[in-house]
Parts: structure tokens; sequence; C-alpha cells
């Protein structure tokens, strides 16, 4: 019998699989979609990759197996309150780090554990939707979004709401100008349409570009985004010389209210969602994923069945604080930035300046970001 079977085979389930299986358990994956294809370039299905998250990757063996054109590592993020005059700037030699983090394509990544799986014997059921009623083993995983099927089918019940907002993904090309340096700094503004991020991609002066807004950026022309784009960008950047195609995909917030019942278990967006403006959400996800293969493996020491509720309730104490934090954090943050008061205004204007000029604040600030706290 398969000690473990995940429903989901996205990068948070894989990395569990993959972490699960070099501890030697019996992993079984199921996914309904069809195994991912490495794309010709990156694109603009990007995340933010926090050092501990990569360290993470690397050790169960899918770090290196990343093509680098896919993989930009950053050094600096610089914050700016398009609706005031506050800016905030962090980087890695400030939080005595290597680096921030990186910005990885997500299809890549997944191609990347794809073929980890593959040469470690693991099984990957791609294009099947699996029967856990008819599946036997001693723990099940979901790990297949924010809208789980596998979650309702268990009865775990989710919180949450929608920010009547949509986030607009593309990738945009700079000019020439760009200096390998700038090409190395994430940005983010706070605009009066909603938060604005621009992510470095490996290719010279390419950004991806993370939009998220009440209005549909997605469908009004070519030219008047790349208008609206510069405008925002308080021509920081340049002039944009082209934007790939847009796709867009609506924001919620949303926390199960359980993450475990017997035998089963909630992981990644599955257990929690949280609005994209800090990128934390595949962290919290792959810190789901290794506090869960640990807390299996003291399981198995102390001779406890992994499915026993006891152990994931473990699991469910230690994960549930920190991304119930994280949501609150990222509520608050949007509230802060969206507000069109006068006083909240100056208050983020000037808070943004005090955390900028204190040296302790930031490096804190950059400790929380990076995974180290």
């Amino acid at each position: 019998m398969t000690d473990v079977v995940i429903i989901g085979a996205g990068f948070i389930g894989m990395s569990f699989a993959l972490a699960a299986h070099k501890q030697g358990f019996g992993v079984a994956v199921y996914d309904k979609a069809a195994a991912p294809v490495l794309p010709k370039t990156v694109t603009s299905q990007v995340i933010a990759v926090n050092p501990v998250s990569a360290e993470f990757l690397s050790g169960i063996g899918v770090w290196n197996l990343i093509p680098d054109r896919f993989v930009t590592r950053y050094d600096q993020m610089s914050v700016f309150d398009g609706q005031g005059s506050g800016a905030i700037s962090f980087t890695a030699e400030e939080g005595g780090l290597p680096c921030l983090g990186y910005i990885v394509d997500q299809v890549a990544l997944r191609v990347a554990m794809s073929e980890c799986a593959l040469s470690q014997g693991l099984e990957v059921k791609w294009t099947e939707t699996a029967d856990i009623d008819e599946l036997q083993r001693d723990l099940l995983v979901a790990a297949d979004g924010a809208h789980s099927a596998t979650r309702e089918k268990l009865g775990l019940k989710k919180m949450g709401y929608s920010y009547d907002q949509s986030a607009t993904v593309c990738v945009a090309q700079f000019g020439q100008e760009f200096t390998a340096e700038r090409g190395q700094q994430a940005y983010q503004w706070f605009c009066d349409s909603g938060p604005l991020a621009l992510l470095p991609l490996a290719d010279q002066g390419k950004f991806a570009v993370v939009w998220s807004s009440s209005e549909d950026m997605a469908s009004i022309s070519e030219s008047a985004f790349i208008s609206a784009l510069e405008e925002s960008t308080e021509d920081k950047l340049g002039r944009i010389h082209g934007v790939s195609s847009r796709h867009s995909f609506p924001l919620m917030q949303q926390h199960a209210w359980r993450y475990v019942t017997e035998g089963a278990v909630l992981l990644g967006d599955a257990a929690h969602a949280i609005h994209p403006l800090a990128g934390q959400g595949a962290n919290l996800g792959f810190a789901d994923a290794s506090c869960l293969v640990t807390e299996l493996c003291a399981a198995r020491l102390e001779g406890r069945g992994i499915g026993d509720l006891g152990v994931l309730k473990r699991y469910e104490k230690k994960r549930k604080t920190d991304n119930h934090l994280a949501a609150l954090a990222m509520e608050g943050f949007h509230r802060l930035f969206t507000s069109d008061s006068s006083i909240v205004g100056l208050v983020r204007s000037r808070g943004l300046r005090l955390v900028n000029e204190n040296k302790t604040l930031k490096r804190l600030a950059i400790s929380v970001a990076s995974g180290r706290v």
C-alpha cells in the first residue's frame, strides 16, 4: 500500500512529494492536467522564491535542474507609494544575505520537478482524476489549489472573500538603456488603481508585470496599457518597447478553518490563499511542505501512524499561525495602500520613510521577506 497519496502535481504538491520520497515514504501523485512542457522562453507565469524556499528546493534535488534562463536572482527591492512621497529600498547587503530572492518561471519549475520525480522513480499519474474513496493509503494530501475539490470532499470548510480585483500579468520589454545592475532589482508601486509589481527576468530589460486592479487591464488596447504602465512606473525604468499577451485572474483571500482530519491534510493554496502583493504565496506553500515532511518523519521515529490526527495537528499548529499572520499582514497592506484618505496617506508615506531610515527595522523587514523569521 502507498504511504502517501497526493492530489495535485503543482509546484507545492510536487515539492512535498519529492521531499517525502527522499525520506523513504512511498508516494503516488495524481493530477487531472497533462504533464508540463518547457516553454521556449520565460513567461509571465512566475513566482518569487525566497532564499529559504530555494534551499528547500535544492535539498530535494530540483533547484539545479531549472535552466538558468528561467531563474533570475534579485538583490534589491524598491517600493514606491504612487499616491504619495513615501519610498523604501531593500538590498541583500543590508540584510546580510547573498540575495533577496529569485524570480522563477512556474512552468520551468514544474518541468524540473517532473524530471526529478522520473529520475527517482516517483510515480506521477498525469491526466488522471483520482477517486479518493478507492485509493489505499495511510495519508491523503490535498494540494489541488485554492478551488480544491479534495478539500470539499473531505468536508473541510473555508472562510474567505473576493477583493473585487483581478491581477493582470504579462511580460514588458523596457529600453536598451537598462543596465545589468538595474535588471537585478524588483519594483513595486502602490498606485491609485492597485498594487503594481515588476519582477526582473533573465532577458535584459524584460520584467514580469503583475498589476492588481479593479479595472480590466487585460482588455484595454496594448497602447493604452503601455501608456498606463509607463505613467504608473513614473518613468523610473524608461520607455516600454512592447508587452506580451495579457492574462488576468481574480484575487481573493481564503483560509481553511481546519487543515487536517484523520488521515488527510491540506497543503498550500488548498489550505490558504492570500493577496499576491508581497509575492509570499508560494513561499508559504513550500514552508507547509517542508513542515509536513518533518512531522511525518518525527511520527515514524515515534512509532505513530503518519495519518494519525495528533501527528497532523502538530503540522496544523505550526503552519496555521504563520499563514494566518501572513494573511493578516497582506490584508493590512492592502487596506493601507488602497485607502484614499489623506490621513492614511500621510501615515503611509511617513511609515515608509521611517523604515527606510531605520537600519534595525529594515533588517527585520528583510529577514521576514527572505523567510529567515
